[in-house]
C-alpha cells in the first residue's frame, strides 16, 4: 500500500525492479520470461515455491506472479508467507484451475490481479508494468520511512522529550516549564533535534513523523502545531 511521505528528504534511487514468476509448469515459465523480457523487465523464474522463498529479496522493487496449484505448496500458502516476511509487494495470480472461492480468497488476502489460463498476453504485460511502477514508488517511500526511523533512533532521551512537546504544540517556553529546564537549553536541544532529523522547519519535522506513523499503519492525528507552523511560515513569507 502506498502511503504519503511528507519529509523533504532526497528521493532514493531504487534498485532495478524484477519480476518473480512461480509456477510448476515449465511452458508457462518460459512464456512469461519471454513476454516480460520483450518489454525490458528482468525475470526470475521458480519451478517450486521453496526456491522462491529461499532467495526472495524484499528490499528490491518487484511484482510476483504466482500459480495457484503447485505440487509442493499452493500459491495461497506462498502468498501468505510473502505477506508475513516482506513488504506489501504486488502479487498477480495466474491459474488454469481457478474457481470463484479461490479468486475471492486471494483477492481478500491482497492479490492485485487474477488471470485465468490461457491469459491475454497484452493485458498481463500491462498489469505487470503498472504494478511494478507502483511498487517502485512504494519502495522509495518505504526507504524514506526507514531513514526517518533511523534518524529517530539517534535522538537522546532529552531530544525525544522535546520532540514530544513539539508534536504536542508546545512553544519553547512551555517546553522549558514542562521539562524543568531553561528556555535556552530547549533551544539547544531543539536545534540538535532538527539537525538530526534533517528537518528545515517544524512543518517538515512534524510531517516526517506523521509520514512514519502512516507507513506503520498507526492512526494519525495531525498535531496542533502543524497548522500553526504552516500559518507562521505563510505569514513570514509575506
Amino acid at each position: 500500500m502506498l502511503c504519503p511521505d511528507h519529509g523533504q528528504t532526497s528521493t532514493p534511487v531504487p534498485p532495478d525492479p524484477v519480476i518473480h514468476v512461480v509456477d510448476d509448469d515449465q511452458a508457462t515459465l518460459d512464456l512469461l520470461r519471454l513476454l516480460l523480457k520483450t518489454v525490458g523487465l528482468p525475470v526470475i523464474t521458480y519451478s517450486l515455491p521453496s526456491l522462491f522463498t529461499q532467495t526472495f529479496d524484499p528490499n528490491r522493487p518487484c511484482c510476483v506472479i504466482l500459480d495457484v496449484r503447485m505440487p509442493e505448496s499452493n500459491g495461497v500458502e506462498t502468498f501468505t508467507w510473502l505477506r508475513q516476511h516482506a513488504r506489501t509487494v504486488p502479487v498477480i495470480f495466474v491459474s488454469g484451475y481457478s474457481d470463484l472461492a479461490t479468486v475471492i480468497r486471494v483477492m481478500k488476502l491482497g492479490a492485485v490481479e487474477f488471470f485465468e489460463k490461457p491469459f491475454n498476453k497484452q493485458q498481463l504485460i500491462e498489469a505487470v508494468q503498472f504494478w511494478v511502477r507502483r511498487d517502485t514508488a512504494a519502495y522509495q517511500i518505504w526507504v524514506r520511512y526507514k531513514a526517518s526511523l533511523d534518524r529517530l533512533a539517534t535522538l537522546s532521551v532529552r531530544e525525544r522529550q522535546v520532540l514530544d512537546c513539539v508534536l504536542d504544540g508546545k512553544s519553547n517556553k512551555q517546553t522549558a516549564r514542562h521539562l524543568g529546564v531553561s528556555p535556552k537549553a530547549i533551544e539547544v536541544h531543539r536545534a540538535h533535534l532538527m539537525r538530526k532529523m534533517n528537518a528545515g522547519n517544524v512543518v517538515e519535522l512534524v510531517t516526517q513523523i506523521t509520514g512514519c506513523l502512516r507507513c506503520s499503519g498507526s492512526p494519525v492525528t495531525w498535531p496542533p502545531c502543524l497548522n500553526r507552523a504552516q500559518m507562521d511560515d505563510t505569514a513570514s513569507s509575506k
